[in-house]
């Protein structure tokens, strides 16, 4: 493996490149002596067997060793052929040299003098090879052993080139292969999707009736607690508040005494006010009175019995005169009146607030009664 050439190489070329331009003949180039290098693998101990690495090393110091000593037969197409480009090439380019511009080089003025030189100096290396390869036959190519194996760097500079010399598959290589066909290919056949749908409905059917039942207990718990709670907030509330009852009032008006006539029981006042008014004569006196309408036995209300002039129970036959007084049956004792007084608009005004008993002589109170 041959060196790239490096600028003093090709400031050398430029240079005869000029002179042949210019008719002058060029001053032959010098000649450098091999540089004798020492083979990596006597400095390896004995031993062991040689690294990756110092292979490598190995075959890079046997090609840099190797690129001074070809053979002569070689170099000479490779000099025809870097003269032959330059006398085809056309016009040679003007490179100025160091001596007229009064300095040396820069390194871009180098550059272009390299690339002037490289259309003449490219196609040495084409027909040095088109010479090797018509002069002597390709040598076949050695076996080597395996790489992890090897200990001669020349048997690793084989293998390094044998493997750089192999042809690398292409667009046109890929392209010419056999197309594969789906036929030939053993596919595992797709699934249906409307089956794998249909499956997870199913089972999310089935899910939700499963939950049905739990959801139901859980619902229903709730709901027991929910109605709990407000029955208790109700109770709770209730019982702040005072057991107040709402009674109707103790007085009422029922007309002037004119409108009651003689010996008459008044039963308007008996189912919603509990009492009778009555005009009767009581010890020798025309009076105006309130008999309330329960009886003094256990409390049934008695009847007014027109044709036999009468209150009677019907609970246990307990009797009374017009006047309250009793007479038969189990009744201790007579009604009781209510207290009677006369408005500022002249009615008849009844408070039941106040009750007189006859058997303790409040019957001849001014206000059990109003005289006729």
């Amino acid at each position: 493996m041959a060196d790239r050439p490096n600028v003093k190489d090709i400031l050398a070329k430029a240079r005869a490149a000029q002179a042949s331009s210019e008719g002058e003949q060029p001053a032959p180039a010098p000649v450098a002596e091999p540089v004798p290098v020492a083979s990596p693998v006597a400095a390896v101990p004995s031993g062991r067997p040689l690294t990756l690495k110092e292979k490598l090393a190995a075959a890079k110091a046997t090609a840099a060793s190797a690129a001074p000593s070809a053979p002569a037969s070689a170099a000479v197409p490779a000099a025809a052929a870097v003269v032959a480009p330059a006398a085809s090439a056309g016009p040679a380019v003007k490179v100025p040299t160091p001596a007229e511009l009064g300095r040396p080089l820069t390194l871009k003025e180098k550059l272009a003098a390299a690339k002037a030189t490289a259309g003449g100096a490219s196609a040495a290396p084409a027909a040095a090879a088109a010479a090797v390869s018509t002069a002597k036959p390709a040598a076949a190519a050695r076996v080597l052993p395996p790489l992890a194996e090897m200990s001669d760097p020349k048997d690793l500079v084989e293998a390094l080139r044998q493997t750089a010399s192999k042809p690398v598959a292409g667009k046109a290589a890929v392209a010419a292969r056999p197309a594969v066909k789906k036929e030939n290919l053993n596919l595992p056949p797709r699934p249906n999707k409307n089956a794998a749908i249909a499956a997870l409905q199913g089972t999310r059917r089935r899910f939700m009736i499963g939950t049905i039942p739990a959801v139901a207990w859980v619902i229903l718990a709730w709901t027991t607690f929910s109605v709990a709670l407000v029955a208790f907030s109700a109770m709770l509330g209730r019982f702040f508040f005072p057991n107040v009852l709402a009674e109707p009032p103790s007085t009422i008006k029922v007309g002037p005494s004119s409108q009651f006539e003689a010996g008459e029981v008044n039963e308007r006042w008996k189912a919603e006010w509990g009492f009778w008014v009555v005009r009767s004569v009581y010890n020798g006196q025309d009076m105006l009175y309130a008999l309330s309408t329960v009886c003094t036995h256990l409390g049934c209300p008695p009847n007014w019995l027109v044709s036999e002039q009468k209150f009677k129970c019907p609970c246990h036959g307990s009797g009374f005169y017009v006047s309250g007084v009793n007479f038969e049956g189990p009744a201790p004792r007579p009604l009781e009146r209510f207290k009677l007084s006369v408005g500022e608009d002249g009615q008849i005004v009844v408070d039941k607030a106040q009750k007189y008993q006859e058997e303790l002589g409040q019957w001849n109170d001014p206000d059990s009664f109003i005289p006729v």
